[in-house]
């Protein structure tokens, strides 16, 4: 009976959980998509602003081609060495750990209530305690 209640809030919070985290990450994929479009759309009216202005200035066609095309392959090994630089790998913080540690377990604690109600933890806390007892 324990173990069956044990696992309903165990599957509750964790099917939320995942629900929130799925969520999330969804809409904040739809934010990253939108800013991708409107930056690609940026840097073309950019790009051909930027052309006409070298035509204007004097610079041949395909001068002013080369120049913008230059300038973007020079952008584009920039980014590519950021992209594949090695990152040092975060250290763990052992000195924060137990605080994390209990913070998650509120929070935790917190959804559960939010979802089955404190009164059935509450029964399931008083039911645990009754079932140590008994095994001392």
């Amino acid at each position: 009976m324990l173990r069956l209640a044990l696992s309903l809030v165990s599957s509750l919070q964790t099917g939320a959980r995942l629900k929130d985290t799925v969520e999330r990450s969804i809409r904040q994929a739809a934010i990253v998509v939108a800013a991708i479009v409107a930056l690609l759309f940026a840097a073309g009216f950019g790009l051909a602003a930027g052309y006409h202005a070298l035509v204007q200035n004097g610079f041949a066609p395909p001068a002013a081609a080369g120049l913008i095309a230059g300038v973007l392959a020079l952008i584009g090994i920039v980014l590519l060495f950021i992209g594949l630089r090695k990152s040092r790998p975060r250290q763990p913080d052992f000195v924060n750990a137990p605080a994390e540690g209990l913070a998650m377990v509120d929070q935790s604690l917190n959804k559960a209530m939010k979802q089955v109600g404190p009164m059935t933890l509450l029964a399931v806390a008083f039911a645990v305690g009754v079932l140590a007892s008994r095994r001392r």
